[in-house]
């Protein structure tokens, strides 16, 4: 690492006028940045003109001693906010409340990838850490030469730079020799602001981000010495949110703003026929580019009436199967295979085995179900520059695709980020679809355009999670031992979507999209012969509509891993009840993997569950309501979790309602405590929602489900009672929290439901009506 006092790159003028600061910056990153982020950030001017470099600015540590981190990704509910603020205040040795941080703001803030539920602390967090750790330890060597005492005796409170106290000197103070110092001398002291102030310093540090790991020069502290980190510090967002202070991305006005409503194709491959005209007397106009009709108003009531009174001819489009159908038309579509794992001899073993078993597990296509609508503002001026205001998780990726559309350079491009109501899972990757829209809106006008979608909107075009299929087949021997496993899965794609603007208005745009190719986490147990295949599917309909989409798809949260877990522990349930077996002790019988083995012991101990094979022996079809239990384990982005589900089922209505809800997980080192249960809990509520009620139906043409009565999500009379144990690890590197407790949910309750019932549902959802046709 190295110090620098004076311009450089930044405007030391601008940084003496706020008192002065330090700034670090990364040598090499793959984004470039402006150069006068330092100066506009501490002056508070608005940003000027962009100019590039290859440096980008991470943190700055202003003269009166607060600390400002910029960080590419975003709050989405997690508390990442907090969550980022506690590790760069524990390595600065700094007060939490000293340290503020500014998501997702392309002009000024790093790219490190999308926001996602298991990425942001074990990515920008690590990243935040160790930049953190280089800003203190250049502290240290400002404050060593100014109390000329070594680095090495110094210690930090509260950004107060003492000198470490010699444990023999009983408190004694002034022992040391005139002008130098001594070590004990714990009078001699120097806050972080009195260093900074009057200088422009710029620390330069390599950094290696976006690849496997991140380096820097300095050595955080060890886990031992944390003081913030473990805490449940409440969240700092939340205060504002119930205050109504927040200011969401639906209530972003920017001057001489226009209001918009787009009138979406009626089926998927539908294109414009003809746009006939507004009534006479109506304060809106009609945009039309290519297949994208719009109705614009200065008034967003006017957009909408005109929307709702604009006739508009579609030509029809019939490419789709029904929703009792896809399922057969996905087995017949052609698709690649990948084999993701294959070890010892599959059919061999699973032709000699003395028992065998195969079935299929199906789920379903469903909404992210974003509470608030898509929307966005975007501002084309006609010098080139492009602004947009999105809640998306991906700044610096929609950043990418803005510029693409526009055939502009990724330099004219500013995204500003803005809280979004329930964006969380929707707008990911790459995309926004209301700000897609928005910027070609813009451009034709020439003035800044905000659109906002309808309910209806966002139920029919958001991209869905897509619906799978699992094939499973197992054999084992005498004693119950796996000797034979397979798992054959059809997916669609994976998150990055289509971008809905350029698509509809004709603007080619090079895609990005993979197939999903892999697990999204390593299998647990040890199988000796085993096979995995994945049918890389496309969307459906894709194949006959003139878009390069058919039902637009992207996961929803624990993208592909929740699919798979499903199929998986409920699968593995019907082995253990097969042979007769607990549930947990079969498990155990094929883990060796000690983490894994840790938390599903302490979730069956903190879930209280009985021993005993499945079903329990009074379980029932007939009237009344019977009891179950169920479990299941996961290893996702390195956090093993598990959890016991406890449910009562009501054969005569087909009702199944959760009664409690166990997970214990380990995710290594704890940042917050409460944050992590919070985000366990959200899982919980979120995925018994998707488990029990959640499906997106459609007819040839499209989606039906267009509102929240045809989609219906969990009431709050039907969230059980949630427990959660939070394994400790704190010397292993935090992963992610936001997504692994989703994937215990779907088999730990079709496995109640089965414990209760002798019933085996396969197909989610497991609504009242298909509970009761089961029964039945």
């Amino acid at each position: 690492m190295s110090i620098k006092e004076g311009p450089g790159t930044l405007s030391r003028r601008g940084l003496l006028k706020a008192g002065g600061a330090l700034v670090v910056m990364s040598a090499a990153v793959p984004v470039a940045l402006r150069a006068s982020v330092a100066q506009a950030a501490a002056t508070g001017m608005p940003f000027p003109t962009p100019v590039l470099t290859d440096l980008s600015t991470w943190l700055t540590v202003q003269a009166n001693g607060s600390v400002t981190w910029r960080t590419g990704h975003v709050e989405l509910g997690q508390g990442n906010r907090t969550a980022l603020a506690q590790m760069v205040a524990e390595e600065l040795d700094v007060a939490f409340d000293a340290v503020t941080l500014v998501m997702g703001d392309t002009s000024i803030t790093p790219d490190q990838g999308v926001t996602a539920a298991s990425s942001t602390i074990a990515r920008a967090g690590v990243q935040a850490r160790l930049i953190a750790a280089e800003a203190r330890a250049t502290l240290l060597s400002l404050a060593s030469k100014r109390l000329r005492v070594p680095a090495s005796e110094l210690t930090v409170e509260d950004g107060v730079v003492r000198v470490r106290q010699d444990p023999k000197d009983h408190g004694s103070k002034g022992h040391g020799s005139k002008g130098h110092g001594s070590k004990g001398d714990s009078s001699k002291k120097v806050s972080y602001g009195q260093l900074v102030h009057g200088k422009a310093l710029t620390a330069v540090t390599p950094i290696v981000i976006n690849g496997q790991s991140t380096t820097v020069g300095a050595t955080p502290k060890p886990f031992t010495e944390y003081k913030l980190v473990g805490k449940s510090i409440p969240r700092v967002d939340i205060v504002d949110k119930v205050s109504q202070k927040t200011t969401f991305v639906q209530d972003v006005t920017v001057p001489h703003m226009l209001h918009a409503r787009v009138i979406h194709p009626k089926g998927i491959g539908s294109t414009v026929v003809s746009v006939g005209e507004l009534p006479a007397g109506s304060n809106a106009q009609v945009v039309r580019l290519g297949n994208l009709v719009a109705v614009v108003a200065k008034q967003e009531w006017d957009a909408i009436k005109g929307a709702a009174n604009l006739p508009v001819t579609w030509s029809d489009w019939n490419g789709l199967p029904t929703t009792e159908n896809w399922p057969a038309t996905m087995r017949a579509t052609p698709a690649n295979v990948m084999t993701h794992a294959s070890q010892g001899d599959f059919d061999g073993a699973f032709g000699s085995a003395a028992n065998a078993m195969q079935t299929t597990y199906q789920t379903p296509f469903e909404n992210h179900g974003m509470i608030g609508p898509s929307c966005a503002v975007a501002d084309v001026r006609s010098d080139g520059r492009v602004t947009v205001w999105s809640a998306t998780q991906y700044p610096q990726g929609l950043r990418n695709g803005i510029a693409q559309m526009l055939n502009a350079s990724v330099e004219q491009v500013e995204v500003l980020w803005f809280d979004g109501a329930g964006c969380y899972g929707r707008l990911c990757s790459n995309y926004d679809d209301a700000a897609s829209e928005a910027v070609f809106l813009s451009r034709e006008l020439g003035k800044p355009v905000r659109v906002q979608w309808s309910r209806q909107d966002e139920h029919i075009w958001e991209p869905h999670g897509p619906g799978t299929l699992h094939d499973m087949a197992a054999g084992f021997d005498e004693s119950g031992n796996i000797v034979a496993w397979k798992h054959e899965a059809f997916m669609a794609p994976n998150n990055d979507s289509t971008l809905l603007g350029p698509i509809l208005v004709g603007v080619q745009m090079s895609s990005t999209r993979m197939p999903v190719g892999s697990w999204t986490g390593p299998d647990l147990y040890q199988f000796p012969n085993l096979l995995e295949l994945v049918h890389q599917m496309p969307e459906l309909g894709a194949g006959t509509s003139p878009y390069p989409f058919g039902i637009r798809t992207t996961f929803l949260r624990s993208p592909g891993q929740y699919q798979i877990t499903f199929a998986q522990e409920s699968f593995v349930d019907e082995i253990a009840a097969r042979i007769g077996q607990d549930p947990l002790e079969f498990r155990l019988r094929h883990l060796v993997d000690p983490r894994a083995i840790a938390v599903l012991q302490a979730a069956a101990k903190a879930g209280k569950w009985e021993s005993r094979p499945s079903p329990k022996p009074d379980a029932s079809t007939s009237n009344g309501t019977v009891t179950g239990q169920g479990i299941s384990l996961v290893l996702r982005d390195g956090t093993y979790a598990a959890g016991v589900v406890k449910l009562q089922v009501t054969p005569a209505t087909g009702q199944v309602l959760l009664t409690e809800v166990t997970v214990a997980q380990d995710q290594g080192q704890i940042i917050n405590p409460r944050a992590i249960e919070h985000q366990i809990s959200s899982c919980i509520i979120q995925t018994a929602s998707r488990v029990l009620h959640e499906e997106v139906k459609f007819d040839t043409a499209n989606v039906t489900s267009t509102d929240w009565s045809s989609y219906p999500l969990l009431r709050m009379d039907e969230t059980p009672t949630i427990n959660t144990v939070l394994v400790p690890n704190p010397q292993i590197a935090p992963s992610g929290v936001g997504e692994p407790a989703v994937n215990v949910m779907p088999s730990a309750i079709s496995s109640a439901v089965f414990d209760a019932t002798g019933v085996r549902l396969r197909t989610i959802p497991f609504t009242p009506d298909v509970v009761k046709a089961a029964l039945g």
